[in-house]
């Protein structure tokens, strides 16, 4: 017998615990382990339809329930889908009541957003472990998933974990449920739709062909193939071999056993699908085209149009086998980015009352007009509460609910129409001749636009560009940045380049409208470290009487070709656009912001590009070129660094920032800060509001909307004692009060002493929110007190918003706001203002610009880079110094007493 030495004793032992250490912490699957009432309650990972967050987005999610009698702050608790990182995602600072639900995105974002908390890490649909830690990172929670059907979740019933067909986030969890994984399947109920009607009168009948009742509840029914789960039906029986009608009208009632959806089947609908409680696919149904009040229904196995319905009753023979053509009477006749025209093609006059129009966006207009026997109606855009898009817009004709006419658009730009010619084909118009008979001179499309052989950005001297279209037409190009036509040089061959140059290049061919302008710049002899703007137009429009830049005070919009460039000189997007100059004193400098837009007649009235990184917002219409405004510090990133300070840490609106340099025909303009403009577009890409149904206000003037709402809401709040309970809840109906906090809390810690730049707004089924921009004139001083904008002290300010400030101050005479402005005030004294992470903001955000500040100073012969870095150096103690003033005086400035100091602030170093 072997003799076995220490050594390989010990080797086994060691084997022997690394083995029951792995075991022990491994889970097994469908087994769960919760360590006391703080647990994981539900997760999905296939989030599709169920639950969308403030950003409209389906993240997967996790739910954590608070069994406990007492609330529990998470801050430092874990959670992890890692069996030996089990702190890979830390809390932040947020308190899970008792008895309550948390909902936690796995997202990967790490951020708090909107006030909803977003892990580091996302979920696997095929399944995974997951585990909810204490702060010293003891397991109170771990379970294992497996890969089940999407939008359903992996929850706790009380003794065990099952698979839910229906999730419930933040709610108790049901009894629907299965002990295996939901898996994807085709149901075997003898439930289907057998007749549907569509339009005003919008109904399906269903019947049970079973020979037991079947209960509808947890059924589903939708118009739309991709989000099968849209109408949740209540709980109804269909008895056997009998027949129930819904109602698919939009109005979401089920009252005196009327069920009627939260959808309409609109008439350009093209399908129906039925889903039993375990979400499995019963019936997916392609509809047909059907007359205005006729029905399609399901007979001896085959699919008819009826005349006469027979809701909740068998179909019968009395069929017919198509709709019926309608003899089309008008017609979408011309069309431009404005106004559409109708032709009646009869030799009476008609009446429109029966008749509607509507686009893609499923806006429907009736009308109601009469029109002359052979005659032109000219319908205006604004009028119908829709535009006309740009490619792929159609136009839908109606009468009596029956479609007589679709139109394509095509391609519009600025004075140019599309119609129908005599051979009954669409064409387009450079003479518009809307009320009358289409003009006889016709262009069949559009020239292609030219192709370079480079695309623009860096490129040496001597560099050859060719240009060239698939399509024989004939380029002119310009080298000057001024727009070309068929009157600049007519392309012959290679454009050597020996200077930054821009060639803007147009095609031109017969019977065709031409080409749009296609601008590339051309750098020679530099490289930047930053991404780089190209601004060209006619010289005219920028220089001479009247040039916006020498002109400065006139406030006009001048045509421009925009290019975006990448720091590595790669083409990033380009557009024909407009600008105009922005800002107020800060015109008076010799560099100048400028406003970018998108036109719709310019072809764009919008573009999505990401000009800014790692932000949600990629869709824009407008943009800003900010020369860093006024900027007492004189170091171009102070308004920067005081907006990215707040970024992912607070809930505010405000601009996003980067550096660029621009170009303006081809000539150096030095540093800007590309920024996001704060108009009715960012609340549209933002928000997802309707544009022209927002009030946007500025100072005291309404941008957008009116000031009626606003006012109504100032005449409330004054003329009420915001102390009481009823008053708050009414205006916390109205203000969206946490970013109230947040941003004069901002506006005060950074000292603004130019609080006349404000903008807020509300949507109808909003809040009102406040805007932050222009912080030029702030940290002027370290000793401004803290409490202006709650407590009636006053600061050296050039321009007050009184009503604003007074919103501010009323409210905090409510102890529950007072309590909510000084814990947040606390939080951001701690994290987001700590001077030692807004310093490492501030030498970021230099290191950016720093190689391309001494060409700054030489293209515009101020400063000097030893005074720059002296004036970062004495930016960032100014930075430190704020914070040890505002952190000495806050009780002495809040009146505080010392126990409730030491709530709010006793951390605080």
């Amino acid at each position: 017998m072997k003799k076995v030495n220490k050594i390989e004793v010990l080797f086994i032992l060691l084997t022997f615990f690394i083995l029951f250490f792995l075991i022990i912490n491994t889970p097994l699957i469908y087994k769960y382990k919760n360590n006391g009432e703080l647990i994981i309650s539900e997760v999905m990972a296939s989030n599709k339809t169920t639950l969308v967050n403030n950003i409209c987005v389906y993240d997967d999610y996790i739910e954590i329930y608070n069994g406990y009698d007492y609330d529990i702050n998470l801050e430092e608790y874990y959670l992890s889908d890692d069996n030996f990182n089990l702190k890979k995602w830390q809390f932040p600072n947020i308190t899970i009541k008792s008895k309550s639900y948390l909902i936690v995105y796995a997202s990967g974002k790490d951020t708090v957003l909107d006030g909803e908390v977003h892990t580091n890490f996302k979920l696997s649909k095929s399944g995974e472990l997951l585990t909810l830690s204490d702060k010293k990172a003891n397991p109170l929670s771990r379970i294992y998933f497996s890969e089940t059907k999407g939008d359903t979740s992996y929850g706790y019933n009380g003794s065990e974990y099952v698979y839910y067909y229906i999730p419930t986030p933040g709610k108790i969890n049901n009894i629907n449920y299965s002990a295996n994984p939901i898996k994807e399947e085709k149901s075997t109920t003898k439930l289907i739709i057998t007749e549907y009607m569509k339009g005003s009168n919008a109904k399906i009948e269903l019947y049970n062909g079973e020979t037991y009742d079947i209960n509808l509840e947890n059924y589903y029914l939708s118009n739309d193939s991709k989000k099968p789960y849209k109408y949740l039906l209540p709980k109804v029986t269909i008895k056997a071999n009998d027949y129930l009608v819904i109602y698919l009208n939009g109005n979401d009632s089920f009252k005196d056993n009327k069920i009627e959806t939260n959808f309409i089947l609109n008439e350009d609908d093209s399908i129906l699908v039925l889903c039993d409680a375990s979400k499995n696919i019963i019936q997916k149904l392609y509809l047909s085209e059907l007359n205005s009040n006729m029905s399609a229904g399901y007979y001896n196995d085959n699919w008819y149009i009826y005349k006469e319905s027979t809701f909740g009753t068998a179909n019968k023979d009395n069929y017919i086998d198509t709709p019926g053509d309608a003899v089309k009477s008008i017609r979408i006749n011309e069309v431009t980015t404005k106004s559409i025209e109708l032709k009646n093609l009869t030799d009476k006059n008609i009446d429109l009352s029966n008749y509607s129009i509507k686009d893609k966006s499923g806006i429907i207009k009736n009308l109601s007009k009469e029109i002359k026997a052979n005659g032109y109606l000219v319908l205006n855009t604004s009028d119908l509460g829709f535009g006309i898009g740009n490619g792929n817009e159609e136009l839908y004709l109606y009468q009596n609910g029956k479609k007589i006419d679709t139109y394509k658009v095509g391609r519009l730009v600025s004075d140019v129409s599309s119609g129908i010619n005599e051979d009954n084909t669409r064409v387009y118009y450079k003479r518009i001749t809307m009320g009358s008979e289409n003009s006889k001179e016709e262009y069949l499309g559009y020239a292609l636009n030219p192709v370079y052989s480079i695309d623009g950005g860096y490129v040496k001297a001597g560099t050859k560009i060719t240009l060239n279209t698939s399509d024989d037409s004939t380029i002119y190009y310009t080298l000057d940045g001024s727009m070309p036509s068929n009157k600049s040089n007519k392309y012959t061959g290679e454009i050597e380049i020996n200077k930054t140059t821009v060639i803007k290049a147009i095609s031109y061919k017969d019977n065709y409208l031409n080409s749009d302008i296609v601008s590339r710049t051309f750098i020679v002899g530099r490289t930047h470290d930053v991404a780089i703007v190209s601004i060209s137009s006619d010289n005219s429009n920028f220089y001479g009487y009247r040039g916006i830049i020498t002109n400065y005070h006139q406030n006009v919009n001048k045509i421009i070709n925009f290019e975006f460039y990448e720091s590595d000189g790669k083409l990033g997007t380009s557009f024909l656009g407009d600008t105009k100059l922005s800002g107020m004193d800060s015109r008076e400098m010799p560099q100048k912001s400028m406003s970018i837009y998108l036109r719709k007649e310019y072809g764009l009235k919008e573009i999505t590009y990401p000009f800014f990184n790692n932000y949600e917002n990629t869709t824009y219409s407008s943009i800003l070129l900010r020369n860093a405004g006024e900027d007492p510090k004189n170091i171009r990133i102070m308004d920067a660094v005081l907006t990215r300070t707040l970024k992912g840490q607070m809930d505010i609106d405000m601009q996003d920032y980067r550096p660029v340099v621009v170009y303006i025909n081809g000539e150096y303009y030095g540093l800007y800060n590309l920024r996001e403009k704060l108009n009715t577009d960012y609340l549209v890409t933002k928000f997802n509001v309707d544009k022209d149904n927002v009030d946007l206000i500025k100072y005291s003037t309404a941008q957008s909307g009116s000031m009626t709402n606003y006012n109504k809401l100032m005449n409330y709040v004054n003329s009420h004692d915001p102390s009481r309970s009823d008053v708050y809840e009414y205006i916390k109906s109205q203000v969206d009060v946490e970013e109230l906090c947040n941003y004069w809390i901002v506006e005060s810690y950074y000292g603004n002493t130019d609080l006349g730049n404000i903008r807020y707004w509300k949507s109808p089924e909003g809040k009102w929110r406040f805007m932050l921009y222009d912080l030029d004139w702030s940290m002027w001083n370290s000793t401004t007190s803290m409490s202006y904008p709650v407590l009636n002290t006053n600061i050296p300010a050039v321009t007050y918003w009184y009503p604003a400030i007074q919103l501010s101050r009323r409210l905090y005479r409510n102890q529950e706001y007072k309590d909510l402005y000084l814990k947040t005030l606390a939080y951001h004294l701690k994290n987001t203002f700590n001077p030692e992470r807004m310093n490492k903001i501030v030498d970021n955000l230099a290191k950016e610009i720093e190689n391309e500040m001494p060409y700054h100073i030489q293209r515009w012969g101020s400063n000097s880079m030893t005074r720059w870095h002296n004036n970062l150096n004495s930016f960032k103690s100014m930075i430190s110094s704020r914070y040890n003033y505002v952190v000495r005086r806050l009780k002495s400035e809040f009146n505080l007493t010392q126990a409730e100091y030491d709530k709010y602030f006793k951390e605080l170093k």
